[in-house]
Parts: structure tokens; sequence; C-alpha cells
């Protein structure tokens, strides 16, 4: 069943007002009257489609989830050009077509587990896809903690591309070609 376009446009309203007010104050600080003001709808709508501010940043972390799950699920340590490209590319389009959500990722103090939930994302596939396409039989904890440096890498990276607003920025396939040499120099010591 299809959901109402009004309540769609409400909820994203709320959830844009949420993430543009995680900017200016402590996220544990945002109320309902403020999500509403700057959502620019009355607090019984607001109360129509969420409890309270803790269900409406529940609600954005899920759809970072899913999101974020969408843009690293095609990581493939086979191909690390291509795949961190293409996840990249990906990640750069959803951010310049929702800029409330760019600025919440990038720039909120209060993102923090954002990060933290593209790593463990990246994380879980990273080890999935290496674990079955190899044939090393030795320190599984050795795999682990290669992968989990390679993942902080790249996405730590990435962030600091993304939050780049230099003249000299280098291109976003630049930045992949030297994220793949590095990560598969990471590959290579334990496989």
């Amino acid at each position: 069943m299809a959901t109402d376009k009004r309540i769609i446009k409400t909820r994203q309203a709320i959830t844009t007002a949420f993430m543009e007010l995680s900017l200016e104050k402590d996220i544990r600080k945002i109320t309902v009257s403020d999500i509403a003001g700057r959502a620019s709808v009355n607090r019984s709508t607001f109360y129509l489609h969420y409890n309270d501010a803790k269900e409406v940043l529940e609600d954005i972390e899920n759809n970072i989830s899913k999101t974020v799950y969408e843009c690293f699920a095609k990581f493939d340590t086979s191909d690390i050009f291509n795949s961190s490209y293409e996840m990249f590319i990906t990640l750069t389009r959803l951010l310049d077509e929702k800029p409330a959500f760019k600025n919440f990722m990038l720039h909120s103090p209060s993102s923090g587990y954002v990060v933290a939930n593209i790593k463990h994302t990246m994380l879980q596939n990273a080890v999935t896809t290496t674990l079955a396409k190899s044939k090393y039989i030795g320190d599984l904890n050795k795999i682990y903690i290669s992968i989990v440096y390679m993942i902080s890498g790249m996405v730590d990276a990435y962030i600091q591309w993304a939050t780049n607003d230099r003249e000299d920025k280098m291109s976003l396939e630049e930045h992949c070609k030297i994220i793949s040499t590095l990560t598969q120099s990471v590959i290579n010591a334990v496989a």
C-alpha cells in the first residue's frame, strides 16, 4: 500500500528540520517545539507522525542505515577501484541531492554515529566478501583488523574529500585511485 504524499512530505519536513537543528544545538536539547517550528507544522501534526524528538532521530538513523547499506552493499574487495568509485559516486550524488542530509552527515557535531554506521556497514560487507573469496586459512583476527583499518581509512578519507571546499580539490576518480591503491595494499598484506 502506497503512503500518502502528504504524509511523506510532512515526515520529510520534520526530519529535515531535526537535521538542520542538529547543526545549531546538541541533539539532546532539540525539542518537539523546535522541530515543529522549523518544519512549519503544529505540534499536533508532529504527534501524528512521531511521539517525541528521539523518535525523529531514530527514523533518521534508520533511513541513514538503509541508505548507507544501499550505497556500500556492492563494495567488492576483488574489484576495489570500480566498487569504491561506484559507492562513492552514489554517496556523492545522494549528498548533493539532499543538502540537509549532507550537512547533517558531514557537519553536525552530533553525527558521529553516522560515520560509525557507515564503517560498520562497510565492515560487515567487506569481511563477508573477503572471507567468501579468500583462500586464506590463517588468523581471522589478522584479516578482521586489516579490514577495519582499511574501511576506517576509506570512510575518513572520503569525508575529508567531501568536506574539502578548496579550488584545487582532486576529482573523485583521482581520490578513488589513491584509495584503491592503499586498500589493495592492505588486502595483499593479509591474503
